[in-house]
């Protein structure tokens, strides 16, 4: 105790100054409320850059997983797409799985009564929807996109006398094209298949992969009737289209990965 007393006589002054200097500045900052505010501000920002750093790593982390698991089940989607139109059970083309890739969208609007139908659909560009890419379901060949904004897109359906499809006789392996007459919205014409092809009811028509829009085996429809006109070299040929229009709800947008590389090289051969 005496010590004690002989350490405060002895440095009473510094003692007392720090006193005054501690009740002072918790005075200030108390009183003085953009001092105050500055302090907490600083504090609350430091502690908020610390989170804000280690939710950025975190977030970094859970993005490559999540990337991983949608390229996951775009692939479990494709192979789930291409066997839900194949009509034989075979092994799926792996081209058809890792060359292209399936966007799903639902259809918003699809007119059947006009000579020049078409769809809407919930997707655009931001969901990397372009114009001319395919369209299809889980029961064939739907359409084209024809034009994108940032959330929609429109789509040719092939109830659309304009739009053609490059085809192939299964059964035979011959390449035809598939148009609409503006007439049944059940029934397609199948074009440019010459009298000497054996061609017979039941005949499956599917995409042939030409035109790059789909991928080759997307079944069309089935030869419903054939005629034989004695002015033409080519069969008049309806066929029953395997997408029913008036059920139609959910699409798949088609997206060749090589598109680019195979115009490119092309448009290099025609120019020489």
């Amino acid at each position: 105790m005496r010590n004690l007393i002989k350490f405060i006589s002895l440095y009473n002054y510094s003692i007392t100054f720090l006193i005054l200097l501690f009740v002072s500045g918790y005075f200030l900052i108390n009183e003085n409320f953009i001092l105050k505010t500055k302090y907490f501000n600083s504090s609350n920002y430091l502690t908020g850059s610390v989170f804000y750093y280690q939710s950025s790593i975190t977030n970094y982390f859970k993005l490559d997983d999540k990337n991983i698991n949608l390229e996951k089940e775009n692939q479990r989607l494709s192979e789930k797409i291409i066997r839900s139109y194949s009509s034989v059970k075979e092994e799926v083309d792996s081209t058809l799985i890792f060359d292209y890739n399936y966007i799903m969208a639902e259809v918003l609007n699809n007119s059947l009564r006009k000579s020049k139908n078409y769809i809407t659909i919930n997707k655009g560009s931001k969901d990397g929807i372009k114009e001319g890419m395919g369209v299809i379901s889980s029961s064939g060949i739907v359409g084209k996109v024809k034009y994108v904004s940032e959330n929609f897109a429109t789509v040719i359906s092939i109830l659309n006398t304009s739009f053609y499809i490059s085809s192939i006789l299964k059964n035979t392996n011959t390449l035809s094209s598939v148009n609409w007459d503006g007439v049944d919205p059940k029934t397609l014409k199948l074009l440019y298949v010459p009298k000497h092809i054996d061609v017979r009811e039941g005949d499956e028509i599917t995409s042939s992969s030409f035109d790059s829009i789909f991928p080759k085996g997307i079944s069309i429809g089935k030869i419903k009737e054939i005629r034989k006109d004695v002015n033409s070299n080519f069969y008049d040929i309806d066929i029953l289209s395997t997408q029913d229009f008036y059920n139609l709800s959910t699409v798949y947008i088609v997206n060749y990965l090589l598109v680019d590389e195979k115009v490119k090289l092309e448009k290099i051969t025609d120019e020489r």
